[in-house]
């Protein structure tokens, strides 16, 4: 099957002929308003468009990221260096309250400044029988309650 003949029309053979929308004006477009741009440039400007621009855009993306993560190493880098320093702080203080709560130095300053001395042998009782802190005797803990 052979394509379509297009058939143009012209009114003397000394007129040119033209197509029939390069005739009459286009009906949809106003009559001052710049044509469509012709399916070749417009493929010419989709291929520029996806050879130039958007490698352009994937290597400024790429670069951003790069900046931004720099930043990350940077605050992470810094950030533990703070966790290494509150973490050997803690060890000192650890050491302090181990230096402080020392009986060593405990019972020296409970006689100097609160007038304390150490219990005799002779000053201590013992108490035998009766009930115990957490509520149990001698013959053993209690079992259950009564009823509700």
């Amino acid at each position: 099957m052979a394509a379509p003949q297009r058939w143009y029309r012209s009114t003397l053979p000394t007129e040119p002929a033209l197509p029939a929308w390069e005739e009459a004006p286009d009906a949809r477009r106003p009559a001052g308003a710049p044509r469509k741009a012709p399916r070749k440039t417009q493929g010419r400007k989709r291929r520029f468009a996806v050879l130039v621009v958007v490698p352009v855009l994937l290597m400024l993306g790429s670069v951003y990221l790069h900046t931004v993560s720099g930043g990350l190493e940077a605050r992470t880098a810094g950030l533990q260096r703070e966790l290494n320093a509150a973490r050997a702080q803690g060890e000192r203080l650890e050491v302090d309250v181990a230096k402080l709560s020392a009986a060593d130095r405990i019972r020296p300053l409970a006689r100097e400044k609160l007038g304390m001395m150490d219990a005799s042998s002779a000053e201590l009782e013992v108490f035998k029988g009766g009930d115990r802190e957490d509520g149990t005797t001698d013959a053993g803990a209690k079992r259950g309650g009564g009823q509700r």
